[in-house]
């Protein structure tokens, strides 16, 4: 397949500008116009920070379908002589975090990378083949990636495999052509340019597949980037849209469960029903919760590029903020812990001391005490047996 050459456009005289990374980062990467930057994205669990770790050894590994990447991540790498950017990013079935707020995260590093003039060399979309089938987080994520990217982006994509089974292979060739093949999941993208490859969790395959964004020596500016440069708010992208329609599905459901709630409610109160009564109250307050959350998401969205990069600057601080104290608190109670045991121990030789006293006047007594008896044997035998006392 052939992929058209994208302009980079004039880079200027623009200097490196630090963008914006996890806050556990102590030193963010300074990039600039003339880097190779490469996103890496997918569910969570597909190997996203496992595929950066074989060339970045700061990468950060999660172990299960626990997420470990909760912020946009830039790991500095070589493959064969050429120096590249690999950015790591979360989910869009972060087990922590709404898909918002995600969108927020990834939506602004994209903002700032854009106002800088630095434009992403190509994006690997890693996917679990292991999977049965591409549906609920999965199809999620990859109506996401498409939004975001848009069709003039895909020719600088790379759709990579994870996770093949040696043992079947057939079964996971099965599930390859099967996303090849539907335009729903695939087969579109790699119409319009982007290519497919097998990574086998092993450095060769992963290189193979950075040598081939990196030979294309294309750059690409997102849709979203184009969008939120326009002037668009984060909720009127693509992208945005999307998450909406996912959030008024989710609020439709949760409005519907308080509905049943209320009349579960009704009938425990016609019953009397003391304990009924006090579960279902805990319910609603847990779902009104939930809707409230679901609001507050939906207006999070409605900021556009300048709002939501000062909005992220403050998040940032208040995460490094609170960060900063617990690492006090736990310095704290670090060395309340130290200062407990050196007492403890103080207290433990003062014991021993105690104790070794005792034992030295019970030896004490013990020798005087077998003195006294070898006297008074003495004493008996030279009275011939008769001792008085």
């Amino acid at each position: 397949m052939t992929i058209d050459t994208i302009s980079a456009g004039n880079a200027g005289d623009i200097p490196p500008v630090p963008l914006e990374t996890s806050v556990e980062i102590p030193n963010p990467p300074v990039l600039s116009p003339e880097d190779v930057v490469i996103a890496v994205m997918g569910v969570t669990g597909a190997g996203k920070s496992t595929f950066i770790s074989l060339f970045a050894d700061d990468a950060q590994i999660g172990h299960g379908l626990q997420s470990c990447t909760s912020n946009v991540s830039i790991h500095a790498a070589t493959i064969n002589g050429q120096k590249c950017q690999l950015v790591d990013t979360p989910g869009f079935d972060d087990t922590n975090r709404p898909d918002a707020e995600i969108l927020r995260e990834v939506a602004n590093w994209l903002n700032i990378s854009h106002e800088n003039q630095v434009q992403l060399a190509g994006i690997i979309y890693l996917h679990r083949i292991s999977d049965n089938r591409l549906g609920g987080a999965a199809m999620k994520n990859l109506r996401m990636f498409k939004r975001l990217c848009g069709n003039d982006s895909l020719q600088c994509v790379v759709l990579a495999t994870t996770m093949w089974n040696k043992s079947n292979v057939s079964l996971d060739e099965q599930r390859e052509r099967e996303l090849l093949e539907k335009p729903d999941f695939w087969g579109k993208m790699v119409k319009e340019g982007s290519q497919v490859f097998r990574h086998d969790n092993g450095k060769e395959s992963a290189t193979a597949i950075i040598e081939c964004i990196i030979g294309k020596g294309h750059r690409v500016t997102l849709d979203i980037q184009k969008e939120m440069a326009s002037g668009k708010t984060l909720d009127e992208t693509g992208a945005g849209r999307e998450v909406q329609t996912d959030m008024a599905a989710l609020t439709k459901k949760h409005e519907k469960e308080m509905n049943s709630l209320r009349q579960e409610l009704q009938d425990a109160k016609d019953k009397h029903d003391s304990s009924a009564i006090e579960e279902i109250n805990q319910l609603r307050t847990e779902l009104a919760d939930k809707i409230r959350s679901d609001e507050e998401a939906r207006k999070s969205m409605q900021v556009d590029m300048e709002t939501l990069r000062a909005q992220r600057e403050e998040e940032l601080q208040r995460q490094r903020d609170e960060a900063h104290q617990r690492e006090l608190d736990h310095q704290k109670e670090m060395a309340d812990a130290q200062m407990k045991l050196m007492a403890i121990k103080h207290e433990n030789e003062a014991e021993a001391q105690r104790l070794q006293l005792q034992v030295h006047m019970a030896q004490m007594e013990a020798e005087a005490a077998k003195r006294d008896r070898e006297r008074a044997e003495r004493e008996r035998d030279s009275q011939g047996g008769c001792i008085v006392m």
